[in-house]
């Protein structure tokens, strides 16, 4: 360890007695900056020598940037006392950088947020989201710089949800207790920090919620329905399923599937230009709620049967019974694409990993006459499907995850024709059994959604919960006459 370095934490503990928080921050910044060795000639030291010194200043930098930083959080409990804070040594140093000034002077900025804050606590997702409500409610009253830095504590919890929920909808908004706070980033942080200095707080408050016009009239209704008992069941799905909608843009641009509703909506420019059934993956393999956009179409797709569903369920019946791959178009192939035929395999030897692929040919398919491709990790698309009697059932949870359009004939029209494609074009591609695929011109995003309970125009749509996604969300522990006061 360095020769003659500064113990600063024990005169920290004698300092913080007798001075203020901001001279503490300032003693703290100036013991940053104790000299190093930067006066001995390194040249002169063998490299074990110098390895080593350069290990022992690394430590003594990394020793007084710990205690900077225990100084700093002393500094300010000793302005605001001992409070619950989610991200205590980012307050410090922000705090102690903007010497103890409030930061939230902007009530409608203040008001705006605390809204927002209070319907995402609404929706169960965050037992300590809840708590720093409760805790910014208790010192409301007596207002000052502890209220200022309980608001920007859970700001800052509010600041990371917003900026990361649409990439992680699925995991923090369809399962218990699986969103956990973290801080922002510092870009983040500074962002709104500039807007504090700019005096354009509303603006980047309002800039983390959304624009999606259903989510705005959900919340908008959420407490008139909390009473000395709490929230009513339909105020909790609507609570949960406000923050579901908030991932989505309004519906102006996109393909648009909800999926327990069962239905495909296609906006451009704000016009419904197309409305269909869908058919949606079955409880077991769910539809996953995902975001992407349509790269190309393909005419007269082949089939390529997933892994999972080959050894599940098409595996299982060739064992019984090998015709019927025949029977249903299937053709089996080894690694190098030869033709292997089924009644010269031993189904007896075959585990649960089948070594080969199975394939319907091109306008034979269970993907009927089209495919629309989008990026996805979970190999996700929109297709046809020869099987067309099933759009008449009301319950649609029947496929694998993929989503099968009723409509995909016309969707492929609107396409095709921005590619440059006739009508008569894509008969003859159609006629020829041929795989061909047209890449997309238009800019189209696609969101697969769900959402089962949402507020529009006064009226509330309630569906069924095909994946019992809402059963799984708590919120025993929320102070609901805290949430009514702020929503």
């Amino acid at each position: 360890m360095l020769k003659g370095t500064v113990k600063l934490s024990a005169l920290a503990l004698s300092l913080s007695m007798m001075v203020s928080g901001c001279a503490l921050a300032d003693w703290a910044k100036d013991t940053a900056s104790l000299p190093s060795l930067s006066t001995i000639d390194m040249s002169k030291l063998s490299p074990e020598e110098r390895a080593k010194l350069e290990a022992e200043i690394k430590e003594d930098q990394a020793r007084l940037a710990a205690e900077k930083q225990s100084m700093l959080e002393m500094s300010l409990t000793h302005e605001i006392g001992e409070q619950n804070l989610q991200f205590k040594p980012i307050l410090a140093k922000l705090y102690a950088d903007n010497k103890y000034a409030l930061l939230w002077q902007d009530k409608s900025a203040e008001k705006q947020f605390l809204r927002e804050y209070a319907a995402m606590v609404a929706s169960g997702i965050s037992k300590r989201s809840a708590k720093s409500l409760e805790n910014l409610s208790q010192a409301e009253q007596n207002g000052g710089l502890t209220y200022d830095v309980l608001l920007t504590d859970a700001f800052l919890d509010y600041m990371y949800y917003s900026k990361n929920v649409s990439q992680q909808a699925q995991r923090w908004l369809y399962s218990s207790n699986s969103y956990k706070p973290q801080a922002p980033s510092d870009e983040q942080i500074q962002q709104w920090l500039s807007a504090v200095k700019n005096n354009d707080v509303l603006t980047y408050v309002e800039g983390l919620s959304t624009d999606n016009l259903h989510y705005r009239q959900t919340i908008q209704v959420l407490s008139s329905m909390i009473s000395d008992s709490g929230l009513t069941p339909t105020g909790k799905k609507l609570a949960i399923n406000a923050q579901r909608l908030r991932v989505i843009p309004d519906f102006h641009n996109g393909i648009f599937v909800n999926i327990p509703s069962y239905q495909l909506q296609y906006y451009r420019d704000g016009r419904l230009v197309l409305e269909s059934r869908v058919i949606v993956g079955k409880d077991q393999r769910r539809t996953p709620v995902m975001y992407s956009k349509l790269s190309n179409v393909v005419v007269n797709p082949p089939w390529n049967a997933p892994t999972r569903l080959v050894n599940e369920d098409i595996v299982p019946k060739l064992r019984r019974d090998p015709g019927y791959a025949a029977a249903h178009g299937y053709s089996i192939l080894d690694s190098k694409g030869n033709s292997v035929d089924p009644y010269s395999i031993d189904w007896n030897k075959v585990g649960k990993n089948f070594p080969y692929r199975i394939r319907q040919a091109p306008g034979d398919s269970a993907l009927g006459n089209y495919k629309f491709n989008m990026p996805s990790s979970d190999a996700i698309y929109l297709h046809d499907t020869p099987n067309r009697g099933l759009f008449s059932r009301k319950d649609r949870a029947l496929s694998s995850g993929c989503v099968r359009v009723e409509k995909s004939s016309q969707l492929a029209d609107i396409l095709l024709k921005e590619a440059g494609w006739s009508d008569n074009r894509k008969q003859s591609v159609l006629a020829s059994k041929k795989t061909t695929s047209a890449n997309i011109r238009s800019d189209n995003p696609v969101f697969l959604y769900y959402v089962t309970a949402w507020v529009e125009n006064g009226q509330t749509k309630v569906l069924p919960d095909i994946y019992k996604y809402d059963n799984v969300i708590g919120n025993s522990e929320i102070n609901w006459n805290i949430v009514k006061k702020y929503l």
